[in-house]
């Protein structure tokens, strides 16, 4: 992995040599086989890539035609591949075609759009849009055992519910007003931790309250972490929680002292515009997977795009068959991925 510290002094990462260790040329260039042993070793990094039985855990397997391996032990006999059990279970594309397609989606700044992804590999928009949200649920389980330490950040961005206004002025109605607010919207909960090298935590909750708000910090930051709030209500009881540092933005972005939540609110701006520029909607159902996807980039800025690859491919391969998106588009739909406490 590139080191950030290595860049010389004056040069942004993105600029550097370090950050473009691998080019699309290079994954052109490389055989089917040579794709395949770089899943191999980040299904099975434990035995650098050496397979072994899913079920029973011996060494000792046999291998079949098609890239199928077949345990040895007489009370198991269990036939399985690199991919079984895995987001790509049942998989059809080639192994260097999927890792292409990881590349992309990987390579890219804030976010892939499925429709562009389809262009690029030659598939249909279905595999590319699966394909896709297959990777970044992989991503979201991530946030399961997030602890963050330090000095942290929390706000709240609301998205969706957008009504067109009426062609005619008079026929308009002010919006603001809650009774003639769209009650779809919602609102993407993140947690930042400042400085080099950390994580951002996200949960998708229906309205920026104080019960979301605590049950956030307490199961995901440490007791000993300063917390960073705006003067919105639902932050007042952190304060029995952790340390609280608030700033007042109807007054001032950063106080004298320096209180500010500039570093989420710059998160929340890079959602944004892979919400305009990329996406140019999220589907509210699936708002938790692309604002996960978010974090994970943010926090992979000052990363090389060949670790990127690694760390999504090996992510996908240790994470279980989707029970949501396996079968998707025969109906198998997944509930509102949103947190009700």
């Amino acid at each position: 992995m590139a080191n950030p510290e290595d860049t010389p002094k004056g040069q942004h990462f993105l600029l550097s040599p370090e950050c473009r260790t691998l080019t699309v040329l290079d994954l052109a260039r490389m055989r089917d086989a040579t794709a395949y042993d770089w899943f191999k070793r980040l299904r099975w990094p434990e035995t650098e890539g050496e397979p072994y039985c899913l079920k029973c855990g011996t060494l000792r397997c046999h291998t079949m035609s098609r890239n199928r391996f077949k345990c040895t032990e007489k009370t198991c006999k269990a036939v399985f591949s690199v991919t079984s059990g895995t987001v790509f279970h049942a998989r059809k594309l080639s192994f260097k075609k999927m890792l292409i397609a990881i590349w992309f989606s990987a390579n890219s700044v804030k976010g892939k759009a499925a429709l562009q992804l389809s262009r690029e590999i030659g598939v249909q928009y279905k595999t590319a849009w699966v394909l896709l949200m297959k990777l970044r649920e992989a991503i979201a389980w991530r946030r399961e055992e997030m602890v963050l330490d330090g000095e942290v950040e929390i706000d709240g961005k609301y998205a969706g519910g957008h009504i067109r206004p009426e062609n005619k002025a008079e026929d308009r109605i002010d919006r603001r007003l809650k009774k003639y607010q769209n009650m779809k919207r919602l609102c993407a909960l993140a947690i930042r931790q400042r400085g080099l090298g950390a994580q951002t935590f996200t949960r998708i909750i229906r309205d920026e309250d104080s019960n979301a708000a605590w049950a956030a910090v307490r199961d995901h930051v440490s007791r000993e972490a300063t917390v960073f709030a705006d003067e919105h209500g639902s932050y007042n009881d952190l304060a029995g929680l952790n340390k609280l540092e608030r700033v007042n933005h109807s007054k001032a972005y950063q106080t004298d002292d320096g209180t500010n939540t500039n570093q989420v609110e710059s998160f929340f701006s890079r959602v944004q515009r892979a919400y305009v520029g990329i996406h140019h909607r999220f589907s509210l159902k699936y708002f938790d997977w692309y604002v996960a996807e978010l974090a994970w980039r943010e926090d992979c800025r000052q990363v090389s795009n060949r670790s990127h690859t690694f760390q999504v491919l090996g992510r996908a391969l240790s994470r279980p068959t989707s029970r949501y998106l396996c079968g998707y588009w025969q109906g198998n739909k997944p509930p509102d991925l949103i947190w009700e406490g």
